[in-house]
């Protein structure tokens, strides 16, 4: 059983010998633009620039959103020690439950202990063996993972196509399936096609789940998502959405109708069968939103910081594919090319996402930068110039080459 382990600790061995084993370091400083982190490569704690979390609106360490989380420890303890439906379910959690259902035009959500077990446990829980979910083919682990729980028929559709949608729908011999796709695109940055790829669902009677996790906050006059940027959110059937990249915390949330939310509720495995979400992390969250209401300028720095860092990357000859938004891929092509990057990178000070397969396929391996309202022009010129100067210096290199 454990044979296949043997395979990868070589592999993890070999990587560790060659500097390329870069994820896992322990950060020794809170998540800002610029933290310190454990290099295991030089057994010391180095200073980098931050361009891999996603605190995307610095929410993590506000003032304001801190001291919220201060004062809900001291009134509720640590954690919330128990099922939501239990004695886990706080006062904090219910408030941001009814702020998230007003936030996404909904009449309810369910509040997850994270992102990942919020599409696992609606996607489980609502489709059956024999039912079909049809997923834009980039989506997230955890919306496949999720219909796998549920012993449903996976069909996948190209990547942002209309078409290709169309025939997979018109192929269906059952109308008890569901499409699923993301508003911002984790790993290319682009945006879903929903104006054209809901009145196919329409079309065809089949709902549609719209994972909004890198969107909320970020697109929308109200934060709600690239569905609501497209005035279509009274179209999406379930949005789902994650607490850990523009709040600043952890967790996730599904909206939708009072009636679905109810089933999910009570049939999501990984809601019921998970401890319930801190109470101060839904004070922080809920601070973060009142916070956001009353001032959206945040996001319009976050705004002008991403178009900045477009142009700039660009304008050195890198390609960033069809990002349109803070999420900005720099491909880079095999993934032994994209090690020997890593660890230049991080060599240089340069802190970044490092996607290769099996988030990515194998050949189109990549940087991923995360843009802060907080970077200032001068860490955003730094991070530039650090990606063109390595690659440069990999021009002709070869595998097994220092």
């Amino acid at each position: 059983l454990f044979e296949v382990t043997d395979y990868f600790w070589e592999y993890v061995q070999e990587g560790m010998k060659r500097k390329y084993m870069v994820y896992g370091q322990p950060m020794m400083s809170g998540p800002k633009t610029e933290f310190e982190v454990y290099d295991r490569n030089t057994d010391s704690v180095r200073r980098f620039l931050n361009f891999c979390s996603y605190n995307y609106l610095g929410y993590s360490y506000h003032p304001q959103v801190v001291k919220a989380v201060k004062e809900s420890i001291d009134k509720f303890g640590t954690g919330a020690v128990s099922a939501p439906l239990l004695s886990g379910y706080s006062h904090p959690v219910q408030q941001l439950e009814e702020e998230i259902a007003k936030l996404k035009g909904k009449e309810s959500a369910i509040v997850f202990s994270t992102g990942y077990g919020t599409n696992l446990g609606i996607l489980s829980s609502l489709l059956r063996p024999g039912d079909i979910a049809v997923i834009d083919i980039l989506s997230h682990a955890s919306i496949y993972d999720g219909a796998r729980l549920a012993g449903a028929e996976i069909k996948v559709f190209a990547h942002n196509s209309p078409r290709h949608l169309e025939k997979v729908l018109k192929g269906l011999n059952t109308k008890r399936a569901i499409v699923c796709v993301e508003g911002v695109y984790s790993m290319d940055g682009d945006l879903s096609n929903l104006p054209e790829i809901i009145p196919i669902c329409k079309k065809h009677a089949i709902k549609i789940l719209v994972d909004e996790a890198h969107a909320s906050l970020i697109f929308g006059q109200n934060g709600g998502g690239v569905a609501e940027h497209f005035g279509l959110e009274d179209q999406v059937d379930i949005s789902i959405g994650t607490f850990s990249k523009s709040f600043g915390a952890i967790g996730g949330f599904a909206a939708g109708t009072e009636k679905v939310m109810t089933f999910c509720r009570i049939f999501s495995r990984s809601y019921m069968f998970s401890c319930a979400m801190a109470p101060h992390t839904a004070a922080g969250i809920l601070k973060v939103l009142d916070i956001f209401k009353k001032d959206k300028s945040v996001r319009d720095r976050l705004w002008q910081n991403t178009r900045y860092m477009w142009d700039a990357l660009k304008a050195a000859g890198l390609d960033i594919a069809g990002t349109k938004s803070q999420v900005i891929p720099v491909m880079v092509g095999s993934d032994l090319r994209l090690r020997e990057i890593s660890k230049r990178l991080q060599q240089k000070g340069l802190y970044t996402g490092i996607v290769t397969y099996p988030a990515v396929s194998k050949n189109k391996t990549r940087l991923r930068l995360s843009v802060s309202a907080a970077h200032t022009k001068e860490q955003m010129d730094s991070c530039v110039a650090i990606i063109k100067e390595v690659f440069e210096e990999m021009e002709g290199w070869k595998p097994g080459e220092e």
